[in-house]
Formats: structure tokens, sequence, C-alpha cells
């Protein structure tokens, strides 16, 4: 009798593992190809309509500059070695090809998103800050720590809820001397001063914007705190567009504009804002531009901007663990009004 009686083990012939390997291969390469085009669909669209036309625009919020390198590097390790070369030339052009075009996508990121813009700041400027604070998941205390650290003289923060659950008596005992209002969009302003006045505006379709008028000292100025909504089915245009109107109609006054775009700042979308406001970073920033995802931030969503009233000095973008979201740190000081005495 058969000591095995289901016959002797299944041998997989060398020319079926051929098969399989050359099919993996394939498979390989052709996420490869679609990485590449891609990326280059991405490229194209960042030097012509750039996210004008939606969903197209997805492609381009998906390609922002600092990750390009990071696309090409997965598409060469998708791709693999290439079959034996016949010769040295052979070996060496695609790999000279694809070292020559990752070296210049990272010197392309390094010079686009590092930037150093600011100029020195006056001992009596206001410091304020904003950040997106991810529904206090890291819990009040911990944020209204840290934001203590940085001393700041105004405070904005988003999704400073839980979870859609309002908690600004949460905020009001961590900031005890400040003047705290929050808003229907779970947002957050703290002044160290008063807030005169606040007004909700909604930027179409599912967008939110408070507007404060505030006094801090002798200085009386708008705030506009905003959450741009993140959803991938929406256009930017129309919100973008509602706020620049908005911005446009208190352009009489000092004006700062502080929030979570959920837009890179390279859109085609900021280009009315831009027609009455500088965005802070870009102009007189210091550092690395992106602010999210941490740990590796590829996209700038939380940016600062001010009309001609307002004199910046230096825009940082802080490193925290306590959100996904960097802070945004500005000073500033009044071109129209007597700074704070010293």
């Amino acid at each position: 009798m058969s000591d095995n009686p289901q016959g002797p083990p299944t041998v997989i012939s060398p020319g079926k593992a051929t098969v399989r390997f050359k099919w993996l291969r394939t498979s390989r390469r052709l996420f490869a190809r679609l990485i590449w085009v891609f990326s280059l669909t991405g490229l194209l669209l960042r030097v012509t309509v750039r996210d004008r036309f939606h969903p197209l625009a997805l492609i381009f919020y998906a390609t922002p500059i600092p990750a390009l390198p990071i696309w090409h590097l997965l598409a060469i390790v998708a791709w693999g070695r290439s079959k034996k070369a016949t010769s040295f030339r052979t070996r060496l052009s695609p790999n000279l090809v694809n070292a020559v075009l990752l070296s210049g996508l990272i010197v392309w990121a390094y010079r686009s998103e590092y930037v150093d813009q600011a100029i020195p700041a006056a001992p009596n400027e206001l410091q304020i800050v904003f950040w997106n604070a991810a529904h206090s998941a890291s819990g009040v205390p911990h944020v209204a720590s840290q934001l203590r650290e940085w001393n700041p003289d105004i405070i904005g923060l988003v999704e400073a809820d839980r979870k859609n659950y309002l908690i600004a008596d949460e905020w009001t005992r961590e900031f005890p001397e400040y003047d705290v209002a929050g808003t229907v969009f779970g947002g957050l302003l703290a002044v160290r001063g008063t807030i005169l006045r606040q007004q909700s505006h909604v930027l179409k379709p599912t967008s939110w914007c408070q507007q404060f008028d505030v006094r801090v000292d002798d200085h009386e100025f708008t705030v506009l705190l905003v959450d741009i909504s993140s959803r991938l089915s929406q256009s930017r245009s129309t919100p973008l567009q509602d706020l620049a109107v908005l911005a446009e109609s208190l352009s009489t006054r000092p004006l700062m504009i502080m929030g979570d775009f959920n837009t890179p700042d390279d859109s085609v979308w900021f280009v009315p804002l831009k027609a009455h406001c500088r965005e802070l970073f870009r102009n007189w920033g210091r550092g690395y531009a992106a602010t999210w995802p941490i740990p590796f931030p590829v996209l700038c969503l939380d940016q600062m901007w001010v009309n001609e009233s307002v004199a910046p000095s230096i825009c940082d973008h802080y490193w925290s663990y306590l959100s996904d979201h960097r802070p945004v740190h500005a000073s500033i000081s009044f071109r129209d009004l007597p700074r704070r005495p010293n």
C-alpha cells in the first residue's frame, strides 16, 4: 500500500513559474505607467488650467509639487529592474533619466515650498495663531496648553468642537483672560481684547465664514474665520468667489482672514481674493509651506490673508502632534492705526 494515498505532491513546472513571474512584472509595470500618466496629467494641469474644471481638479489636488517626487519614486520602485541589458549604455540610460527627473522634481519642490520672506518683527506687534484643532481629539486642555506657550493675542480655531458637539464653554475655561466666541460650524475665536460684533456668512453651497469685529488695545479690525468644505464632489469655485466678494465689501477697514481652506494655495480660485488681499506665508513666511497632513504635509490648506491696511512681518507654520494640521502663526501691525505702546 502507498504511504501517500493522495498521490505525489504537485510541482509547479518552470514554465508555469515563468508565466506567473511575467504576469507579476507586467502588472507592476502597468501600475508604474499609470502613476507616470497620473503625475504628468497633474503637472500639465499645474502649468495650464490648474483646478478650474471639476472633477479634473481632483488630479491637481492629488499631485501637489511636494508629492511629485514621491509619485515618481513610487513609479520607479513599481517598475523594478529592466531585463538584462546587452550593453552598458542600455543599462545606464533608464536609470540616468529617472535619477535626473527625480532630482529635478526634488529641487523644484524645495525651491517652491521653502520660503524665506520674513522681515524683522517689532516688539509691539500682535501675535495671531490659527489652527485646525481636529475636533479636539487630543483634548481641549492639551491643545490649550500648547496655544498658551505661543502666547498669541488672537486665537482662531476650526474643528474646535467634538464631532459636531459644541464645547465653547471648555475653551472659555481654558482662556479666562480672553474674550471667547464660538460659531455654529465648530469654529472659535479668542481675543485678548473685546469681540464687538459677530455675524455668520454661508459660503455656498456648504462652507462657512464667521465675521468678528474686534478691538485689541487701540486697534479695531475685522477677522473672518473660514472653514471651506472638504467634499471632493464640490468645486471650490463658488465658496472662494463668495469669500472674495465679502472681503471686497470689508476693504475699508483692516481685515484678516484665517481658516482651513481645504484648497491648496496655488488654486486658480484664489485669484479673485488676491485682488484685495495677500496670503501671509508666501509673502512673509519662513520655512516649509505645506500644512497637511501631519507628519508628512504636502498641501498648504491652512492660510492667513490680510488686506492693505494690515502690515505683517513674519508668518510661521509650526509643528505639533496634537492635530493633523500645522498651526499658522503671524506677527502683524497696522498701517493706518497707531501701534501698541511698548
